[in-house]
């Protein structure tokens, strides 16, 4: 049994794939691959996913360098973050999407007769 000391250890390799993360999620949040995201599917925010998972990775990761209290606040922050990273795959809240998506229109297929 390990103890508890140990539960959580630094890893590099998962820091670079959280920050990694990071920049993916935030390429999206830019909008640079606007027309991408206009026509995802299941949902038009499934591209953030990665930067909220990202975060919360980082955090994980992160938090065995700090202090006890730190490390927990940061442990409930990385957990909140993933959740809205899972949930950005079917839908965000208005206010944890950017702008220029809140405000596009609807992606009607032009191969789609009506």
């Amino acid at each position: 049994m390990t103890s508890p000391d140990s539960a959580l250890v630094f890893s590099p390799i998962l820091l670079a794939l959280g920050l990694a993360m990071i920049v993916v999620g935030l390429i999206a949040w830019s909008g640079r691959i606007r027309a991408i995201m206009l026509r995802s599917w299941p949902s038009r925010t499934l591209h953030l996913a990665p930067l909220y998972l990202g975060i919360a990775l980082v955090l994980t990761t992160l938090s065995p360098l700090v202090g006890p209290v730190v490390g927990m606040v940061m442990l409930v922050v990385a957990l909140v973050s993933f959740a809205l990273g899972v949930l950005a795959v079917w839908w965000l809240p208005r206010p944890l999407t950017p702008r220029w998506l809140r405000d596009a229109p609807s992606w009607k297929d032009p191969h789609e007769h009506s």
